[in-house]
């Protein structure tokens, strides 16, 4: 996700523009929020996303921040390649577990039954054979020598990488959102593009995610390691990296895409560091390319398409609509109340909400800017 080992040359050469900073610095700000990581964050942590969702809008709303939850639109067709390595990937891991279950049942009614027997099972059925050819002997046997408690232990990991983010999720999710009276928006494209968009135009004071992409896109405020537990956040200002770095945004982008991006094929052997020091040398991915003599460049290699896509992530034609979506509105605490019982949110956050929420809304000043003079819905309305 994200420009691949961005971090590795941001925090060699960026120091004094990635700073750790408390959550009330951004008091009375607009945050957007990339909703995609917490949905899968908080389904792997205790399989509750409700209830994750709620204790961190309560963290941001006691701060005086005023977050906009933003869900992912259809990803560009170049993220296709890599869209698939991450379905096989969850293929293998389904299989994987087939096999764990099928060892469990096998141990269970074949008290006399040796490897060799459960290979043979393995290899007879169509859901599970094709692993064959990927896992090797010694991991399969490695498997079936673990016990019954190890083999529901591997099962549960493995559950745990596979979760999906289905639509219920998301309903429950919105549904949240309406009581709390947070507003939230559908991006007509991936999430964290949207967000850098809005980000931009001043639409929204900075973007909270875990994708780096979000500082090609140009992105001017990118905040990360968003957490319920704590009142601390990492912010990368994008302002500072292009001045530690000595490059413009352009020379940025380029940058980013040797680096490695999700749309398209990675240059083999070209790491962030000889990125920046081959843009700062040569500005552009043409002059490189024209003077490249150590790296093998992939056929498919179509950094143009990449970088319009980092320049152009949004059709401003297809955002129009959203005008309703961005808005506060007063929570609903009574039914909120009753939606949080059937989570496993505690009772101290529920007293919270109780006592608390309302005075939280009111304190926030970005609250009024959307309600009475909206930027953001003057922006749409324009388009």
């Amino acid at each position: 996700m994200g420009i691949k080992n961005l971090r590795v040359i941001l925090n060699q050469k960026c120091s004094l523009a990635i700073n750790n900073r408390k959550l009330e610095n951004y008091s009375g700000m607009i945050m957007g929020i990339d909703i995609s990581i917490y949905l899968y964050k908080f389904l792997y942590n205790n399989n509750d996303h409700i209830e994750g969702l709620t204790r961190l809008s309560l963290r941001l709303l006691k701060n005086h921040i005023m977050p906009i939850y933003v869900f992912d639109g259809k990803p560009p067709k170049e993220k296709d390649g890599t869209l698939q390595e991450r379905r096989d990937k969850r293929d293998i891991l389904n299989i994987k577990k087939n096999i764990i279950e099928k060892c469990m049942n096998f141990k269970l009614e074949n008290k006399e039954g040796n490897f060799n027997d459960f290979k043979n099972l393995i290899i007879e059925d169509e859901s599970t054979k094709s692993l064959i050819y990927i896992i090797e002997d010694e991991e399969l046997k490695s498997l079936y020598e673990k016990t019954e408690e190890d083999l529901k232990e591997e099962r549960e990991n493995i559950d745990k990488k596979i979760i999906y983010v289905k639509h219920e999720h998301i309903e429950a999710a919105k549904k949240l959102f309406d009581l709390m009276g947070i507003g939230y928006i559908h991006a007509p494209c991936e999430a964290e593009s949207l967000l850098a968009v809005l980000c931009q135009q001043n639409l929204i004071d900075g973007c909270i995610s875990e994708d780096s992409d979000i500082l090609a896109n140009g992105g001017n405020l990118f905040l990360r390691n968003l957490s319920p537990e704590k009142n601390n956040i990492e912010e990368y200002c994008l302002e500072g990296i292009l001045q530690s770095l000595e490059l413009n945004q352009d020379e940025f982008i380029d940058m980013c895409i040797l680096c490695g991006c999700d749309y398209l094929p990675k240059i083999n052997g070209l790491g962030p560091i000889s990125a920046h020091k081959l843009i700062l040398k040569y500005k552009t991915i043409e002059k490189f390319m024209i003077n490249n003599s150590k790296y093998i460049i992939p056929e498919n290699f179509d950094y143009r398409k990449a970088r319009y896509l980092f320049k152009n992530p949004v059709d401003l034609s297809l955002i129009g609509q959203m005008n309703n979506n961005i808005k506060i509105t007063k929570p609903n605490i009574d039914e909120l109340k009753i939606f949080l019982k059937e989570t496993k949110l505690k009772e101290k956050f529920i007293n919270e909400i109780d006592k608390s929420l309302m005075n939280y809304f009111l304190n926030i000043d970005g609250m009024h800017k959307i309600e009475s003079n909206s930027k953001i819905t003057d922006y749409f309305s324009k388009k």
